[in-house]
């Protein structure tokens, strides 16, 4: 175990394994991070169980980086959702639950798909809507058609893991511009590296030569609103693209890549059915994912999630 980081979380899940080998065996770790990496070792080691952790896909109001609290959890006892190089839980939810005979979660899954529209739900909500300035300064109204690549953050874990290695950054630009010839081509910079928490996985003055970089803190859902189409390795914005009817090209393959609603520069064989929109969203967002209110202190469902973000963005916002 070189290199172990003894930081209060992994110290956390290094007990907590450690206490496992002698009781119940079953490890808990963070994703394919140092925590989970450890669980794994004990699970190979000792035998018995492994539960992987990560955020859940609306996760807070601010940042994570900022240490802004979390209102959801994903709980994965087969792999996690962002490696796609191994089954998941949501991986095999998706290739076997029959979502047209739970008619309940259908209409839950639509209901909460318009909310999280209507009010522009992101991941992180801290961020100002587009308004009229950026869509003057950015040329957004243009008769033209718009194309986004999004960025994500340099050694994301889901760039290791999301089947990547036979395309480049290089590859996707020159897909979109080579696939557009009528559009105008943007890239969206992540918000960790606009906050200069970490670096981005794209050259951006490289990038400056080809694209209209946006490097202002938007909301993602009320940019998206804006394209017809983005370029994606594995960001979670792709699916928020798909939410506000953009199309999505992905050269990985994230959690919602692989089932016929993407356009796939990779292939996974593991993914045998073809789903819908509804169907992936009501199988991320609902079936994956536990919630959590951390300002009324009490488990929850997407709802509540969703109606506390407006409720305090809004505060924030006009206060």
């Amino acid at each position: 175990m070189m290199g172990w980081s003894f930081n209060l979380n992994g110290l956390f899940f290094y007990i907590t394994n450690i206490t496992a080998i002698f009781t119940n065996k079953k490890y808990k770790g963070w994703g394919r991070k140092k925590t989970g990496r450890f669980a794994l070792w004990c699970q190979q080691t000792f035998g018995g169980h492994v539960v992987l952790l990560e955020d859940g896909f609306i996760r807070s109001i601010g940042l994570g980086v900022d240490g802004s609290s979390s209102f959801s959890l994903v709980e994965d006892d087969v792999g996690i959702y962002y490696d796609a190089t191994t089954p998941s839980k949501i991986e095999n939810i998706l290739n076997s639950y029959d979502f047209s005979a739970d008619k309940e979660l259908m209409a839950d899954a639509k209901r909460a798909m318009a909310y999280m529209v209507e009010h522009n739900i992101s991941k992180y909500n801290s961020a100002p809507f587009v308004d009229e300035q950026i869509v003057d300064r950015y040329e957004l109204n243009a008769v033209q058609k718009r194309v986004l690549l999004i960025a994500q953050t340099a050694g994301d874990s889901s760039l290791e893991y999301g089947m990547l290695t036979a395309f480049s950054t290089d590859d996707m630009l020159n897909a979109a511009i080579f696939e557009n010839p009528d559009a105008k081509i943007y890239l969206k910079i992540h918000p960790d590296v606009l906050s200069g928490k970490k670096k981005s996985d794209i050259d951006i003055v490289e990038a400056k030569k080809h694209c209209t970089i946006i490097e202002e803190d938007l909301n993602p859902l009320s940019l998206l609103k804006y394209f017809d189409k983005v370029y994606t390795k594995t960001s979670g914005m792709g699916f928020e693209a798909l939410l506000v009817g953009c199309e999505c090209v992905c050269f990985g393959m994230p959690f919602y890549a692989g089932w016929g609603i993407t356009t796939d520069k990779s292939l996974c064989t593991r993914r045998q059915a073809n789903r819908s929109i509804e169907e992936v969203f009501a199988a991320a967002y609902i079936l994956y994912t536990r919630y959590y209110n951390p300002y009324k202190k009490r488990e929850c469902d997407i709802f509540e999630v969703m109606y506390e973000i407006v409720d305090k963005r809004s505060f924030r916002f006009y206060s």
